[in-house]
């Protein structure tokens, strides 16, 4: 019977929605502010630390960026400089996280990350987003 309870202990675990991990405003101020988010966008890899001062310090393999954050209700939302000195627009995004694992849920597309403690973004291309 135990053995039968294991199996759908974990069938239910397996079938979990990100939804059911969604962090609160509170939870994405205490787990990923003061950390490092890596993961891979558009094939490139990135690194970005969350500072405490809302400032994104970023790296890829070709160059270093910088942007914002901020938290809107229960979602993370991003900006990035452009170029040409010009802010775009705020992204906001649910955040799961279930250890080192994110997940992004926004507007039903899901991406995957990893959080990195403390602030770690100049090893860009040198930690496995996994």
């Amino acid at each position: 019977m135990r053995l039968l309870a294991a199996a759908a202990i974990a069938v239910l675990a397996t079938c979990a929605h990100a939804s059911d991990f969604e962090l609160t405003a509170d939870e994405i101020r205490a787990r990923m502010v003061g950390n490092t988010v890596v993961g891979i966008e558009d094939g490139e890899f990135y690194a970005e630390y969350l500072s405490p001062n809302g400032a994104i310090y970023g790296r890829t393999k070709h160059e270093a960026y910088q942007g914002y954050w901020r938290i809107v209700g229960n979602k993370l939302c991003l900006a990035y400089d452009e170029e040409n000195g010009k802010k775009i627009s705020w992204n906001c995004v649910f955040v799961a996280l279930t250890g080192d694992k994110i997940i992004w849920n926004d507007n039903n597309e899901t991406s995957y990350a990893r959080l990195l403690p403390g602030r770690a973004e100049k090893t860009a291309g040198q930690v496995s987003h996994r």
